[in-house]
């Protein structure tokens, strides 16, 4: 009987076809609600579960189960993966009920759910913002009062930053609160109602993925974040460096493998985001799965490793087997809509122009209506990659082509 790595879910082709693209030299079977079109051309075979997607699968896991155990009684299954933060628990539960490896979906749950995140974090002594979760907005103005303002409320169980918000004094927190509190009720069900409200720290924000085998865990790459305008989260931006200090930073390595180990983090592929604070790197959240956005595809420009396929070795059971094949510098710009209302067109910058380009693209179809936080969310119009030798170099070419992608958006009235 031939096997076959199960993948769950998918996301949208621009993020995920280069993920897709490195599993290729495995035999995939894809779950997903409908049927695969640009996936095709990396899978073996697939299942459509109509239901599945983040609601159905945050309340109820009975039908994603019978439908994985009645696909087992025809294929043999190797490994479990996913890289969707909405799919992750369920994934991990598929592999329990399988025998194979993931993190576990206790452990997954330990991610998911970023209260008791913080509270296992605390416990073990790990550095990371004060925190309290409110019910109501009573509550959370009793904290703010108590932290100090500015504060960060956000709901327990979202991802993409959606719903986060920064409250820069008392008159603003029931504003604040209901953009957290209604973004959690509008996603994954088991982590919904209320917000969690969290001390606003200073400094750069980066991220490490991880590579987490019989708990030894080898950071892979330091990514290094550019956010979008407060009072609002949403990133715009990424890079890899391989000669990045803070790989090899001994201070941030062991904050890693105490979060890790607090959390019960095993087996796994993991995404930690963390603040660089003038009193050192404290931890923001710790996410159980491989990075999202372009952040892969940096990783294979910059220093030559597939966090995918390293991934997929770990669900499988297989040695991590780390390697990193050149020594570069890449990143990434996300066109944000500046205002609300319908895209028209993006201009793309030219190769010939730009010659470190190596990608750029649209990310909405012509007559989609946009709107701007806290209306709307990943209101992204277009991106461009860039890939040069050196982080400088990397980063003047990015502005450069950045500045060539003029958009054209008819404002609402």
């Amino acid at each position: 009987m031939e096997r076959f790595l199960l993948v769950v879910g998918t996301g949208p082709k621009e993020y995920r076809e280069e993920l897709f693209r490195s599993l290729s030299g495995n035999r995939i079977w894809l779950l997903t609600d409908r049927e695969p079109t640009w996936q095709l051309e990396y899978i073996s075979g697939h299942t459509v579960i109509p239901r599945l997607n983040s609601a159905q699968v945050s309340t109820n896991l009975s039908f994603l189960l019978d439908a994985v155990q009645n696909l087992a009684e025809s294929i043999a299954i190797r490994g479990v993966l996913t890289f969707e933060e909405m799919f992750l628990s369920a994934t991990c539960r598929i592999a329990d009920e399988l025998g194979l490896p993931s993190l576990g979906h206790g452990v997954a749950e330990n991610c998911r759910d970023k209260e008791r995140t913080r509270q296992l974090l605390t416990d073990a002594g790990v550095r990371q913002p004060r925190f309290a979760f409110a019910k109501t907005v009573e509550e959370a103005a009793a904290i703010g009062e108590q932290f100090g303002y500015p504060v960060v409320l956000k709901p327990r169980g979202l991802a993409g930053s959606i719903g986060v918000v920064m409250v820069r004094s008392a008159a603003d927190i029931e504003e604040g609160f209901r953009i957290a509190a209604s973004a959690a009720r509008d996603g994954a069900q088991r982590h919904g109602g209320g917000a969690l409200v969290e001390q606003f720290l200073v400094g750069p924000e980066i991220a490490v993925d991880c590579a987490v085998v019989d708990g030894r865990l080898e950071p892979m790459y330091v990514v290094r974040k550019r956010l979008g305008p407060e009072p609002f989260f949403e990133e715009a931006g990424h890079s890899i460096d391989a000669d990045d200090p803070l790989l090899s930073d001994v201070d941030l390595i062991e904050m890693l493998r105490s979060s890790h180990t607090a959390l019960g983090i095993r087996t796994g592929v993991t995404h930690t985001e963390l603040r660089l604070t003038p009193d050192g790197p404290v931890i923001i959240e710790v996410n159980g799965r491989l990075a999202g956005d372009f952040i892969p595809h940096l990783a294979k420009l910059a220093i030559g490793l597939d966090g995918a396929s390293i991934a997929a070795r770990i669900a499988c059971g297989e040695p991590a087997a780390i390697e990193r094949s050149a020594r570069g510098s890449a990143a990434h710009r996300i066109v944000y809509a500046d205002r609300d209302g319908m895209f028209n067109a993006i201009s793309l910058p030219s190769p010939e122009s730009h010659p470190n380009l190596v990608a750029s693209g649209a990310l909405l179809a012509a007559g989609t209506e946009v709107a701007l936080p806290p209306r709307g969310y990943m209101a992204r119009l277009g991106y461009a990659i860039v890939a040069a030798p050196s982080a400088d170099e990397c980063e003047a070419s990015l502005t450069s082509a950045f500045a060539d992608m003029p958009v054209d958006i008819t404002p609402s009235r």
